[in-house]
Formats: structure tokens, sequence, C-alpha cells
């Protein structure tokens, strides 16, 4: 398991601007200069970026009157850890930046979308190899691994982002349309459970971590399924990484 490691943002060098903007089409990112491109809330800017190894990718986004979000996902289009921002740099709602560590060689994407209409931005990246960095592969990183979480039978499982096991993902199917509900009881460590669509691993549907009867790790949602649909639930830390042991369960209610 791999252990993450935060490394501070640094200045890049060394940039040369290309005049021509990025259109709203996905297209590679380009390293060591800066790129103007355009994006809004409904179509975001997406940047396509091969890793041949474990590194860490420096990104750097400014935009122009327009209240940016920046995010560096995976190749099916969840956020790495620590791999979303929108903290306004300065005060400034279009400034974000972030230096995220890429786990594995693979395919990754940057996203830059706005939270309400659309402008123009500057874009630039830098990345740095660093295969140790990286460690074994995590089974259940991925929505396209999630465990079937049949109702009715509870799951006994555990995080540990410390040792690169970030979060949990589990699918529930429904055989009629009818309520899905997902609970986690964890006795100790805080978590959030979301629940998302198939396909659309960047946005959930809806999220808890409200901590029900004062425990920070019992965590409950419920979703709406017709007969045959499938929904996938995350289970993820709040704060922090500590390994953290949880039950999951799922039932379904036919109206």
């Amino acid at each position: 398991m791999r252990r993450p490691i935060r490394i501070a943002l640094a200045t890049l060098a060394s940039l040369a601007v290309i005049a021509t903007p990025a259109a709203f089409a996905q297209q590679s990112l380009p390293l060591n200069q800066i790129t103007n491109g355009s994006a809004s809330d409904s179509n975001p800017a997406v940047f396509d970026f091969n890793a041949e190894s474990a590194g860490v990718l420096t990104v750097i986004v400014r935009g122009e009157n327009v209240d940016i979000r920046l995010m560096v996902t995976d190749a099916v289009g969840q956020a790495l850890p620590d791999g979303e921002t929108d903290s306004d740099i300065g005060g400034d709602v279009g400034a974000e930046q972030l230096a995220v560590v890429v786990p594995a060689a693979g395919d990754y994407q940057v996203r830059v979308t706005t939270w309400s209409g659309s402008g123009i931005f500057n874009i630039a990246a830098g990345w740095i190899p660093y295969a140790e960095l990286g460690g074994p592969a995590d089974p259940d990183a991925l929505p396209t691994a999630a465990a079937v979480l049949v109702p009715g039978t509870p799951i006994e499982d555990s995080i540990d982002p410390a040792n690169g096991d970030n979060w949990d993902w589990f699918k529930v199917t429904a055989d009629a349309a009818g309520a899905i509900t997902v609970i986690t009881d964890a006795p100790s460590g805080d978590i959030a459970l979301e629940v998302f669509a198939e396909g659309n691993w960047a946005e959930p549907l809806n999220r808890s971590d409200q901590d029900m009867q004062g425990v920070a790790g019992n965590e409950s949602l419920t979703v709406q399924a017709t007969a045959g649909q499938t929904f996938y639930f995350k289970v993820s830390p709040v704060f922090g990484g500590d390994q953290v042991s949880y039950r999951i369960r799922a039932g379904v209610m036919s109206p």
C-alpha cells in the first residue's frame, strides 16, 4: 500500500504563452507552458494526461471574472485524493491550483469547470515523475470494481488512507422498483457515504456526513430506483488518514 505524500506547490518556470484558446473538446494537457481555454458549468474543459509512472502533477488555473473549479481525476472521472479545489486563492474566485500525487502509471484528466455561466481562463501544468510514490493497487478504488452489496447481507470492511486504501466502492441493483437504503456503522473514525449514478463518477447524487446518533461513522442514504437500476455507493474518510473499520448494509423497499 502506498503512503500519500503532500508536496508544496512550486513556481512553474520557463512558461511560454500559446495564443490560440483551448477548445471545449478533450485535448492533451500542455506541460511547462501557459494555455488559454474556456469552460462553463455544463461543458468543462477536459485535458488528458498520461503518466508513465507515479509522480506529482502541478496545475495552476487563473480565470477572468468567473468562478473556477479545478479537478484532477483518474481515467473514469473520480477525483484523486486531494485532487479537487475551489479555494479562491487570495479572494479571487478564478484562482485555483493543485499539487496532486498521481499514484500509478496510467491515464488521468484535468477538468476545469465553472459554478455558473461560462468564462475564459489560463492553465499551466508541470510534472515530476517519482516512482517511489507508487504502491500496490487498491482493488476497490474504482467504481468499475465495486463490490456487490446484497440487500440484507452486511459487509465488514475498512479504509486506510495513510496506506493507500483511500475509499471503497459498492453497488446495489434493484430487482424491482422501490427505495434503496444504504447504512454504514463505524464505532470509531469519521466517514462519509456518497451515492452515484452509473457512469457519472465526478458528482455524487447525494452525500451523507450527518453522524447519526452522534456517531461520526454512522451514515445513511436513500435513493429511488427503477427495476434493474444500479446505484453506486462510496465510503471515504472525512478527515485525516487513520484506518477506519465499518459495516455497510443495504435494504430495498418496494412500493
